[in-house]
């Protein structure tokens, strides 16, 4: 289904229903030093997933394949308690399987990159709000900008894309080469990769946004993920050039489906906050405030 738009029209944006599955860990490879790609077998949730949607992906394997108290995943241990939320990279909905690339940033990712095949993982989803839906823009320049792990959800996005007759572009920057977490994944769903790093290491030197300065031009469309100060600075350019932009905005959180209230956005217009798991994590550029947010 296509979600509201701000005055009760669609916004080309899709939702899914959410669902409880346990997934079967297919495959998990180190793809740089600190990042893990996950590639698992979920035939109830590809089936329901658009490209922009994350996953809460319990860190710790389901223990029996039981159901545990009240219909809960039988988890091997309870520590650490809450899932983590994780983008899609790709997805196969024919196949029933997708993946996700994550940063092993502290005990709960760490517990996950111990994940071995022919385990299962308990997972909540498809969560948020997707990407556009490609179609009936097929003459229009669509340009995928993502940094660091917001690399990886542009790979079904491009995939999505070019299946509705568009032909998208993508700048992946990073500090250096080890960090093009996904780019890989991006080049194979078929939208040419220009890489750009801060040092030097892979693709043009220097950031992201500048290779977007240079290309972008009125009329075009972006889509991007990455770190707030990015994110910033694509809806800076987009606003200037008369470009539309879809933000793809990551947060951490606990529950996934707006109740902890911990993933929360600021309005743009300074009309209070929006929630990241609900409200997006796709945004329309103008509506929100892409800022870090305040601890």
């Amino acid at each position: 289904m296509e979600a509201p738009g701000p005055a009760g029209g669609p916004d080309r944006r899709r939702r899914s229903p959410w669902v409880r599955e346990e997934a079967l860990v297919l495959a998990q490879d180190q793809g740089g030093p600190d990042w893990f790609r996950l590639l698992l077998r979920a035939p109830r949730i590809a089936p329901l997933a658009w490209p922009g949607q994350f996953l809460q992906v319990a860190v710790r394997p389901v223990a029996t394949g039981l159901p545990g108290p009240a219909g809960a995943p039988d988890l091997a241990g309870s520590d650490p308690l809450l899932p983590r939320p994780l983008s899609i990279c790709t997805l196969d909905p024919e196949g029933g399987s997708l993946s996700v690339v994550y940063r092993v940033a502290g005990r709960g990712t760490a517990l996950l990159a111990s994940a071995r095949p022919g385990e299962r993982l308990a997972l909540l989803g498809p969560l948020g709000l997707s990407f556009p839906d490609p179609g009936g823009a097929a003459s229009r320049p669509l340009h995928l900008v993502g940094g660091g792990l917001g690399i990886p959800p542009l790979a079904c996005a491009a995939a999505w894309a070019r299946a509705g007759g568009r032909r998208p572009q993508a700048l992946l920057g990073a500090r250096g080469a080890a960090g093009l977490a996904g780019a890989a994944e991006v080049a194979a769903c078929g939208a040419p990769v220009q890489a750009v790093t801060e040092d030097g290491s892979a693709g043009v030197r220097g950031l992201v946004t500048d290779v977007l300065r240079e290309r972008l031009a009125p009329g075009d469309e972006v889509w991007s993920c990455g770190p707030p100060a990015m994110l910033a600075a694509v809806q800076r350019l987009c606003a200037a050039q008369g470009a539309e932009a879809w933000l793809c905005v990551e947060r951490a959180m606990a529950c996934g489906f707006g109740v902890c209230l911990g993933c929360a956005v600021a309005r743009s217009d300074g009309g209070g906050f929006l929630r990241a798991c609900v409200d997006g994590p796709v945004f329309r550029a103008g509506d929100v405030d892409v800022a870090e947010p305040r601890r």
